[in-house]
This record gives structure tokens, sequence and C-alpha cells, in this order.
């Protein structure tokens, strides 16, 4: 399923890509806003049983507090969450230079790089911390998806930053 909505969100950015100005060649600075975030839900056992599998089995991104963890005071809550980049996914044309600024709002800390289209690092790993807001450049040299990874929280808080040709 992840793989078809990235294929319709890559179509219709191309599409949109044709049919705009093709005047307007030059290479641009795209100033890109991203939070570092997790999302929550939670429920009782009496409305929704817990997940026969626990989530962070599943990936180091979700998290898991079952009855009686997630809330003391009412021993039939659960709750489940992930971390994740919003927004999840960006479009710039080849050769343009990207400016991610970075604000931590979850997570106590989070080791993040950018991988070029190709594997090769554009950015390289730091630490970014919550309450913090961090920046990282790059130009986008090739087309192709250039991949904001976190490696705690691997693989559900990834963003793409994707590439059109030029």
């Amino acid at each position: 399923m992840g793989r078809v909505l990235m294929a319709i969100i890559v179509a219709v950015a191309l599409v949109v890509a044709i049919s705009s100005d093709t005047r307007a060649q030059n290479p641009t600075t795209h100033n890109i806003f991203v939070s570092l975030i997790e999302v929550k839900g939670g429920t009782t056992v009496d409305k929704l049983q817990p997940p026969p599998q626990n989530p962070k089995d599943l990936s180091k991104g979700y998290e898991f507090k079952g009855p009686g963890v997630a809330d003391k005071s009412s021993p039939h809550r659960w709750e489940v969450s992930t971390y994740m980049f919003a927004p999840a996914f960006m479009t710039v044309r080849q050769g343009d230079e990207v400016v991610l600024t970075a604000f931590v709002v979850n997570g106590d800390e989070h080791e993040v790089w950018i991988n070029a289209p190709d594997g090769t690092t554009v950015v390289p790993r730091t630490k970014w911390s919550r309450g913090r807001e961090y920046q990282a450049r790059f130009v986008a040299e090739r087309s192709g998806p250039y991949q904001l990874l976190c490696s705690g929280h691997a693989p559900t808080m990834t963003a793409t930053v994707f590439a059109l040709p030029r």
C-alpha cells in the first residue's frame, strides 16, 4: 500500500511539474519546515482488545503500552504510538538547494541523516534533541528520492524529498 501511495504522489508531482511554467529552469532554494512528532492513540479493553502481537516487535518506530501500563489509574487503558516526520513527502527539482528546518517536538533524541537516491550520505549523521531547532542543507544533484532517516525509529520515521528531473 505504501509503494502504491508513493507512486501516486510521484505521478501527481510529475503532472504538476510538467504543466507548470517551463521557463523557470534556474535552480532555486527551498526552505522546508519539518516537525519530528509522535502520534498516539489509545482505548480501553472493553472497546477493543490490544493487538495480539506487540507493535514494538514490528518496528523500532512503534510504541505500545498495554493495559495497566499506559495509565496506572485506568488499568484497562492501552496505547500505541509512532514517530514520524511531518511532512513526510516534499518535492523539489534536480539542482535545487534544500534547506530543511526541523523542530523536535517529541522524542528526547533522534540520530538523523539524509541519503541521496544512490544511497550516498548528503547530510551526515547528527543528533537532534527535543525542543530544539536544527537545519540540514543539501543540493539535490540527482533526480530521485532523498531520504531523511532516523536510526532509532526506523523504518517508520522516514521522510522523502523527491527531486524531479530538470
